[in-house]
């Protein structure tokens, strides 16, 4: 097979400096840095856009700062490197094909201008001023030797060295030997200049802003205190102290730079962020030196007459090297700031997506134009062949043309190991981890395959240290669970020394399938252990056992094609009932992770071990069976089942025990009742399952409804993972846990619960497995038991005439309904198969519709509601009573045709046919084993179909879906003529207000008879009163004698009620054959409100009318008339007059009649001649007013003689 090696060149091993460039050595080495350089149509665009910045700043004379992002291994400092030479003129940088165009539009302002290009490498700096400052000089000491030291330090100590040594030496000899240096400038203008005291002693007076201060610490300095610069400057072990402050110090800088002739200064700070990152865990450093990046741009000394033009390389931002270690305000503080900066920084992007560029060409490139063609057929053949595995590698910012540049990698990989060198230091770039992976593989690797993502954890697991301490604590803790706990469970599991494999000589004696199969299993833990480090990747979120196979693609090898996603949740399930940092979700696709923790529960576990024993153990596992099952758990002796079978509702009773140890009686069970007896899977020591069926091949009672279903027993294995779980539960129920674990501080304990929660869930799950195993539901895992049953002795009944199969079903649930279905279908075979559940609702509207038919001639009918022909197909059709059709319903006679020829081939046929004799005949030729409520059903059908009635003790007996006795009998109906059937329906109506079928059957008869009798024994009582009274009413009114419908009407009916019930009268002959003494509508209406007109007669106050009548006064002729008016209401029938209203209005009108005065008789007219003088009536005077008035009276009178009086008095009591 063709090896990876033979098509790309790999060498043996990766050297340390091999993808990092130091900047200054890449400016130095400028072949070798641009020789190694590619320039994809990306970083194209940034050198544009950096030229472009530097030209802005230049044009305002603006000092700017931009910030260089990238991941790590994006090529930041190769950038900046190329960046340098191309401002610097460098012919072959600017020779580059790629960037051609962006240095033909930079020439027109480039040209004729000066650029001082200062590299910076930040690692190791004491603070920004050594660094900035202190490399500056350093840097401008390299180029220009002969030029003056900037004035950066602090320089009290130095002037007091240089006073003390000009009064050694005297004022000639130093100022002499000062201004030898100061004279030799050689050119560099204003910069030199002679010394003498006044000048000396006034420069040592000024500002550290001054500039003949700043001339003379560089004369000093330069002249007899070197010193000063190397313990000042960043390759120094001085303190800060020597600098002034970076503000002032960059104002300086612009002018030193300025003064030897430059147009701007250009700072390559390289690693800045990354150094700033290194000291993370350092709040007031971070926030101190991170503060001043601000100067770059902004200075409170604006005297800067170039403008400083710095480029920060940046792979992370300064917020996330600060918010862990952050209080609150302070964080808020610092955030602010940073958000200040961050508006006020450019930003020069280089992606990510260069690096399949950059690593085909560095990396990946193949050694011929043919290796080329090899790679791409491959690549294209593994595309194809596994395009779910490849939609999986490609994430979702690759394409196919991106996967080829990096294969053997995959663009996941490439994904992963970019987050990878983001939380490690900067020697781990992400093109030295892909050459790394490929050295790894150089002897193994071979054309076709993928590199598996599991693969990284190898080359970065032994690498640098990442930046922050919580990071460097988690990656710890992670190598800890790896070599302490998985390494360890993947050399049990394989039977491989993990050192073994790592070591060229033991390796060789290592089993290579053992071995391959060891790393196998790793690559898929390695792959969790990254995700738990990285868990923001996409790559590496939400991994299910299908996204683990393809990431890992090639690694997991299935016995069958296909199943490769099933193998590896087996195996982290196997793994996380042994180590509980490993967790997997419930869900139906589960999600798989590893919980990196610093917490060992081991402790914790052992503490609690007493309390795994067979006891617990039993019940643990009753629990889980029970919760399998579906059986509620009452923990009674019998255990009641309830399921549906078939459309219905079915019982059966569980005992959970140890089958060797029952006696016969227990084994038997309860008469009547199917009993399924589970056994356990385990036993004490030297017991096997033989000894069960040994016991019952010793039970000698009579064939019983007994099920035993016998498990294996559980390997040593399943039992060591069954104890565990006992004792996790045991610990983690109530408060125990706190107590077991109270060694571990709060956050730890709160670790050690989540991991002993997550294990034992796993072991729960395990345990599952384990038991649908040694039940007899699933194969594997096959070390579940040490040695299965065979069907027939796994699932044995007590009756002779019945052997179940191995169920079929998914989980034990399903088995369990599934055996359940067995014994039903064997004891009842001809049970119909109801597609829906068959309630006391569902039947009482099926039944209603099978009415519906038995009432239509043909017995057929249009079931207009979708809902209810569903139900009626459910249930008509199995039961063979009707055919449910799109829309009808059509009666069928199966029933009626085989309950007859039953009766006929029974021993005794003209015996009567009970409700018992029928359920007997409902089993017979097979038993259907319906609900009573099904069979009552069938029975209430049959006696509709074939005009029979219910009875018990010769008495008719309504019977109901849930209450049809076994005694009832049926007997044959004769039905009425169709004539006297109309009359008896049309009068039901009329009289008692009933609604009849019209069909004639016998059930109708019988439920119009059942009716009749009941409403004719409630309405007659009141009907007989009603009829008495009338006829004393009537006769009160003088009309002996003569004619009355309403009388007449109310006897008659009163006859026909009680003609109705008597003991021996036919209903509905009588209620038919009766004459109407009136008409058929007065009797309707007299029946119907019987009740009504007898109350209304006897509440009318008759006293009252015999009062009117008899009055003989100015009213008689009134009370002739009433006295009509009433005998009229009494010989009318109902439906002409209303009795109640009637009388009601005549009793207002005799209330009236009674109050009405006599008329007043007409005054006397005044006789001829005569006039009256004074006319007043006067009522109800007390006696003073009385006196008065006949005071009045005389004093009229005695006016005149002629004066005549007329009077009328009365004299009334109160009382």
């Amino acid at each position: 097979m063709t090896l990876i090696r033979e098509l790309i060149p790999i060498p043996e091993r990766v050297h340390q400096g091999d993808f990092v460039l130091k900047l200054s050595d890449g400016v130095r080495a400028a072949d070798e840095t641009l020789g190694n350089y590619v320039v994809t149509p990306q970083l194209a665009q940034a050198f544009d856009n950096a030229l472009a910045f530097i030209q802005s700043a230049l044009a305002t004379r603006q000092s700017k700062a931009a910030y260089l992002h990238g991941s790590f291994g994006s090529g930041k400092s190769h950038f900046m490197a190329v960046l340098n030479l191309l401002l610097a003129g460098n012919v072959r940088a600017r020779s580059i094909k790629e960037l051609a165009s962006v240095v033909t539009r930079s020439n027109a302002w480039t040209e004729g201008k000066k650029f001082l290009l200062v590299p910076y490498h930040m690692i190791g700096a004491r603070n920004m001023e050594s660094a900035i400052l202190g490399g500056y000089a350093d840097h401008v000491r390299s180029i220009h030797p002969d030029a003056p030291v900037p004035g950066f330090y602090l320089a009290e100590g130095l002037f007091r060295d240089a006073q003390q040594l000009r009064a050694r030496m005297g004022d000639d000899a130093f100022f002499g030997k000062l201004n030898e240096h100061a004279g030799s400038a050689d050119g560099w203008g204003e910069l030199s200049g002679g010394w003498d005291a006044g000048s000396f002693e006034a420069a040592m007076l000024e500002s550290p802003r001054g500039d003949e201060r700043s001339r003379l610490v560089g004369d000093l300095i330069s002249c007899f205190f070197s010193a000063y610069a190397s313990v000042a400057s960043s390759s120094g072990g001085g303190q800060g102290e020597a600098f002034v402050s970076l503000d002032d110090g960059l104002a300086i800088l612009s002018r030193h730079a300025s003064e030897l002739g430059y147009d701007g200064v250009i700072l390559f700070l390289d690693e800045l962020i990354l150094w700033l990152a290194s000291r993370a865990a350092d709040v007031a450093f971070v926030s101190s030196e991170g503060s001043k990046l601000s100067k770059l741009v902004e200075a409170a000394n604006a005297d800067r007459p170039v403008p400083l033009i710095s480029f920060v390389a940046r792979q992370r931002d300064l917020r996330e090297l600060v918010g862990d270690n952050m209080a609150g305000a302070m964080q808020m503080q610092f955030a602010d700031v940073l958000k200040y900066w961050e508006a006020r920084f450019h930003k020069i992007i280089l992606e990510d997506r260069n690096l399949p560029v950059i690593a085909q060409a560095r990396v990946l490139k193949p050694a011929t134009e043919s290796a080329r063609q090899v790679l791409d057929a491959a690549f294209e053949d593994f595309a194809n062949r596994s395009r779910t595995v490849t939609d999986t590698l490609l994430t979702s910012n690759a394409d196919r043309e991106m996967f080829r540049l990096v294969y053997p990698f995959s663009p996941a990989l490439v994904q992963t190991l970019v987050a990878v060198s983001s939380v490690l230091q900067r020697e781990r770039t992400a093109l030295k981890l892909m050459l790394q992976l490929l050295v790894d593989r150089r002897d193994d690797l071979e054309l076709g395959q993928i590199i598996p993502v599991g693969d990284l954890w190898d080359v970065i697991v032994d690498g640098d240290e990442p930046f922050s301490d919580a990071m460097r604590l988690h990656f710890d803790n992670a190598k800890r669970l790896f070599s302490q706990k998985l390494v360890p469970l993947l050399e049990r599991t394989h039977g491989v020394v993990w050192q073994d494999l790592r070591n060229p000589q033991a390796h060789a004696a290592v089993d290579p399938v053992r071995a391959r199969n060891f790393r196998n299993d790793a690559r898929i833990l390695k792959t969790l252990l990254l995700a738990a480090l990285v868990p923001e990747v996409e790559s590496l979120k939400a991994l299910t056992a299908q996204r683990l196979a393809a990431l890992n693609h090639g690694s997991v090898k299935s016995p069958i094609p296909g199943r490769e996603a099933q193998d590896v949740l087996k195996r982290c399930r196997d793994w996380a009932g042994e180590v509980g940092e490993l967790k997997i979700t419930d869900e139906q696709n589960p999600v798989i992770s590893i919980q990196v923790t610093g917490v060992d529960i081991e402790p914790i576990v052992k503490g609690a071990e007493g309390h795994d024993n067979t006891g617990n153990r039993r019940r643990k596992i009753r629990e889980m069976l029970f919760g399998e099952l579906g059986i509620p758990d009452s923990n009674e002796l019998f255990t009641r089942f309830s399921f549906w079978w078939r459309g219905t509702l079915r019982e059966v009773e569980v005992l959970y025990e140890n089958v060797r140890e029952l006696a016969d009686d227990r084994l038997r069970g309860r008469e009547g009742a199917w009993t399924v007896i589970l056994d356990f899977p385990f036993d004490e020591p030297n017991r096997t399952p033989a000894d069960d069926l040994a016991r019952l091949d010793r039970y000698t009672g009579e064939g019983s409804q007994t099920l035993v279903w016998l498990p294996a027993f559980l390997s040593e294995k399943a039992l060591k993972d069954l104890g565990r779980l006992v004792v996790l539960d045991y610990i983690l129920t109530g408060e125990r846990f706190n107590d077991y674990a109270a060694h571990l501080a709060q956050v730890d304990r709160a670790q050690a619960r989540s991991l002993a929660k997550n294990q034992r869930d796993q072991l729960q799950q395990r345990l599952k497995q384990y038991l649908e195993v040694a039940y007899g539901i699933a194969q594997d895992p096959r070390e579940a038991v040490d040695q299965k049953l065979g069907v027939a002795d796994q699932f044995r009944t007590l009756d002779r005439t019945f052997q179940p199969q191995a169920p079929v079903g998914a989980n034990l649930r399903e088995g369990f309904i599934n055996l359940l279905d067995q014994l039903f279908t064997h004891r009842y075979p001809a049970h119909p198969q109801f597609e829906t559940e068959i309630r006391i609702a569902v039947l009482k509207k099926v039944e209603a519709e099978l009415v519906r038919a038995l009432e239509d001639k043909d017995q057929r009918v249009h079931v207009a509601d979708r809902a209810l022909r569903q139900l009626t197909l459910a249930v008509v059709n199995p039961l063979r009573l009707g055919n449910m059709g799109a829309t009808h319903l059509a009666l069928e006679n199966h029933w009626r045709t085989h309950f007859l020829q039953r009766q006929a081939a029974d021993g005794d046929p003209g015996a009567p046919i009970t409700v018992a004799r029928m359920r007997k005949w409902i089993d017979d030729p097979s038993p259907m084993g319906l609900l009573p409520e099904v069979q009552n059903l069938i029975i209430h059908a049959f006696a509709a179909m074939t005009n029979r009635s219910f009875f018990l003790n010769n008495g008719p007996y309504p019977p109901t879906l849930e209450n049809t006795p076994n005694e009832l009998e049926l007997r044959e109906q004769a039905l009425p003529g169709e004539d006297d059937w109309k009359v008896a329906i049309r009068r039901a109506g009329l009289f008692f207000g009933l609604t009849v079928a019209e069909s004639l059957n016998a059930g109708n008869v019988a439920r119009l008879k059942d009716q009749l009798t009941t409403e004719a024994s409630a309405r007659l009582a009141p009907l007989q009163d009603y009829a008495k009274a009338l006829a004393v009413k009537w006769r009160s009114l003088g009309n002996a004698g003569r004619d009355s419908d309403r009388l007449r009407t109310a006897e008659g009916a009163a006859a026909l009620l009680l003609g109705m019930t008597s003991a021996n009268a036919d209903v509905i002959s009588t209620l038919a054959g009766a004459a109407m003494a009136t008409t058929e509508a007065a009797y309707g209406q007299t029946i119907g409100k019987a009740k009504a007109l007898d109350e209304a007669l006897k509440t009318t106050d008759w006293e009252l009318f015999t009062a009117v009548i008899a009055l003989v006064d100015h009213r008689r002729v009134a009370a002739q008339s009433m006295r009509e008016r009433l005998a009229e209401i009494l010989a009318s029938d109902e439906h002409a007059i209303g009795l109640k209203a009637a009388l009601a209005e005549q009793k207002n009108k005799a209330l009236k009649l009674l109050t009405d005065a006599p008329p007043r008789p007409e005054p006397e007219p005044p006789k001829p001649g005569t006039r009256v003088i004074r006319e007043e009536v006067k009522k109800d005077l007390a006696v003073s007013d009385a006196i008065n008035s006949l005071d009045e009276i005389r004093a009229e009178l005695v006016k005149d003689a002629d004066y005549r009086l007329s009077i009328s008095w009365k004299i009334t009591k109160k009382g």
